[in-house]
């Protein structure tokens, strides 16, 4: 029999197939909860790829240092005097006349910014010091992608900031010395102001220095010497830093801590309690406080803010001056710490408040297992 081509008025309607409300329910919260547990390994895989990004970064700076000492047989300073100097150099190393330029700039040309660097060798000569960068054309400072960590963006697009600072070593200058004179200590870090004069050494905190590193009218680094000493494989050459400001900026050209704590990264003696400085700033990750972090405030009172910092969990990467990139964790003991920062932790007279305050040359070398 066929069957008829509509319903009745009156028949029962068959149900439509859907979703219950309670079914509804349930699957947006099977999706909350897988969505919750990727979103941390999402989280993750991106700051693996910005650390990976990060420590390219450090790579190319280290292998540009490099061919900067294969090719000048030293390295460069924290501060460097480049242009046409003439005569214009003061009894005590200053300059007057010329340019001076960050360990950043003496890099360009072996990192492929040939251009950049014939601009700042050329067009500076014979010019009156520039201590401010708003004074420095543009052209002259352009934003660095390379420079710039990807955990640690730049606050103003088209600044030249840096996350990357070099070795320094001591925090301190000596506060006794006389006006415009360097004094350097003889197991200090890999860069110098070189626009000063060594005038002396002081014994306080470490051994008098005997071996013509320290001579005049400046003081020069190379990886030779590094590797005569602790090795290169053992001193730490550049390192992250929340807190680094331009790689063209200071304040003041001819100060001295000014430019350890601009361009560098520091350390500083472990004090008693009773001096009143906080020991958990002066540790990797201690002085990561950015909002204090301006170009006036990297100076010698603020040294906790030129300590290696970083954005990543737990650490932050430091290149050696092997070449090698490590991801050293922030609860590093001081004593490894500040031996890795030396170049002959065997004359440095340091010591750390756990070990017995045993100096470190009395110490041994700290091993990779250590960092």
């Amino acid at each position: 029999m066929r069957r008829p081509l509509f319903r009745y008025a009156n028949a029962p309607a068959r149900p439509l197939p859907g979703f219950t409300l309670v079914e509804l329910l349930v699957v947006i919260a099977i999706i909350g909860t897988l969505v919750s547990l990727l979103l941390p390994a999402v989280q993750s895989a991106r700051e693996a790829a910005r650390n990976n990004t990060c420590k390219n970064n450090i790579k190319q700076l280290v292998t540009a240092m490099t061919n900067y000492d294969t090719t000048q047989s030293e390295l460069p300073g924290l501060i460097n005097e480049i242009g046409n100097q003439g005569s214009s150099k003061a009894a005590n190393g200053e300059l007057s006349v010329g340019r001076r330029a960050s360990w950043v700039v003496m890099l360009f040309p072996y990192m492929e910014n040939g251009p950049l660097w014939d601009r700042w060798t050329q067009s500076w000569n014979n010019s009156a010091p520039i201590t401010q960068i708003a004074a420095i054309d543009a052209s002259f400072t352009p934003e660095i992608a390379s420079m710039q960590c990807p955990s640690d963006p730049a606050e103003t697009v088209g600044e030249p900031t840096t996350s990357y600072v070099g070795n320094a070593g001591w925090a301190f200058g000596d506060p006794s010395r006389p006006t415009g004179t360097l004094l350097e200590y003889a197991a200090d870090g890999v860069f110098f102001d070189l626009n000063k004069k060594a005038t002396g050494i002081p014994t306080t905190g470490w051994l008098n220095a005997v071996d013509n590193r320290e001579g005049t009218p400046t003081l020069q680094m190379s990886l030779a010497y590094i590797s005569s000493g602790d090795g290169t494989s053992k001193t730490m050459m550049i390192s992250e830093n929340l807190n680094a400001v331009n790689y063209t900026y200071s304040a003041n050209d001819n100060s001295i801590p000014d430019a350890k704590q601009h361009f560098g990264f520091v350390w500083h003696r472990e004090l008693p309690t009773s001096s009143g400085y906080p020991d958990n700033v002066y540790r990797i990750n201690g002085g990561r406080d950015q909002s204090v972090a301006t170009p006036t405030t990297m100076v010698d009172v603020n040294e906790s803010l030129a300590y290696p910092s970083s954005n990543h969990p737990g650490g932050v990467n430091i290149a050696f001056c092997d070449g090698s990139v490590r991801y050293i964790n922030e609860r590093v003991t001081s004593r490894v710490y500040a031996q890795s920062m030396t170049t002959k932790y065997k004359r440095s007279n340091y010591y750390d408040v756990d070990d017995n305050r045993t100096p470190d040359r009395n110490l041994p070398q700290p091993s990779e297992s250590d960092l």
